[in-house]
């Protein structure tokens, strides 16, 4: 049983990887407009190279058992035979050792250091980029929310059959990983991690609010892609501040938005909620009230954006 998991697995994984090439190829003979087009893409051909690397480290992986509840970084360690050092720096508020975690991949694929991500072994490799995930999810985060100030869309309005092979390939890795994991690495993941330790590796890794940095990041994501969607939608149909935007790239745009914004709810929930005491790191009593505030109040804008933005002209 474990062989027919095993080989079904691969050949999801393969002709994942050759729907996502033939999207790829699609977007590149259309032609990649502006320079946040050209980011973009460049982050998509990053995440086929970083699956690609995970699909090659797991090929001929004996899974590991992880602990009982192990987070996703551990979780892929145990698979992948590696051993994952214990972030013992915690930087600042950084309750989930990530921002660790994401210093030593950024320090192990540094070409500077001699120490080329082709020179290690696919496992090592694999992880290094699993833990700077937060890092590539943040770039793409910030290129969201420039295409939706500016107007300017990254890509061509693609046929039906270009974004079913994109589903296709997204669909049939995420399953391939998981059938190749022995059941250990479940579909979606992957993405719910990287929006939990978006932007990991930045800066110093500090907490200067005193709120857990990690959950702080995630909010404030939301809340930004939030406020971003709701600009756009109600610029193109009422108000016009900013520059307009096409009806299809738009709505594109905008569902890729609400998707990142519905996942990093999720990983919300898996973070440990600040505990500050009564009064907080504000020192104020409605502190708690405040944050639900204003993840409600960004979530009903982006609604009303959405609706009107998505309305036919």
């Amino acid at each position: 049983m474990k062989t027919v998991a095993r080989s079904t697995g691969r050949l999801l994984c393969v002709a994942g990887l050759a729907s996502w090439a033939a999207w790829l190829i699609w977007r590149l003979a259309s032609g990649i407009p502006g320079p946040v087009g050209v980011v973009v893409f460049l982050l998509e051909v990053l995440a086929v190279s970083v699956a690609a690397v995970i699909t090659v480290a797991l090929w001929s992986a004996q899974p590991g058992r992880p602990p009982r509840g192990a987070d996703y970084p551990t979780v892929v360690s145990a698979v992948l035979g590696v051993t994952a050092v214990e972030p013992d720096l915690r930087h600042g508020g950084d309750d989930t050792g990530e921002v660790a975690l994401a210093k030593r991949g950024l320090q192990a694929l540094d070409p500077r250091l001699g120490r080329v991500v082709l020179h290690r072994s696919p496992a090592e490799s694999a992880w290094n980029l699993v833990a700077i995930e937060g890092v590539r999810r943040m770039a793409f985060v910030v290129a969201l929310v420039i295409v939706l100030l500016s107007g300017h869309g990254p890509i061509d309005t693609p046929p039906w059959e270009m974004v079913g092979a994109l589903l296709a390939g997204l669909l049939s890795i995420s399953i391939g990983h998981w059938l190749l994991s022995g059941g250990l690495i479940r579909p979606g993941a992957r993405l719910r991690w990287s929006m939990a330790s978006i932007g990991a590796g930045l800066g110093d890794g500090r907490s200067r609010t005193g709120l857990p940095i990690r959950w702080a990041t995630t909010m404030a994501t939301i809340v930004v892609l939030n406020l971003a969607v709701s600009l756009r939608g109600l610029s193109d149909r009422w108000t016009h501040g900013l520059g307009p935007m096409p009806h299809d790239q738009r709505v594109i745009v905008m569902t890729v938005s609400w998707w990142l914004v519905a996942v990093g709810f999720v990983a919300l929930r898996t973070l440990e909620r600040p505990s500050l005491g009564l009064y907080g790191a504000t020192r104020r009593l409605e502190e708690l009230s405040t944050r639900r505030l204003a993840l409600g109040a960004t979530f009903a804008v982006a609604m009303v954006g959405f609706v009107a933005g998505a309305l036919p002209s």
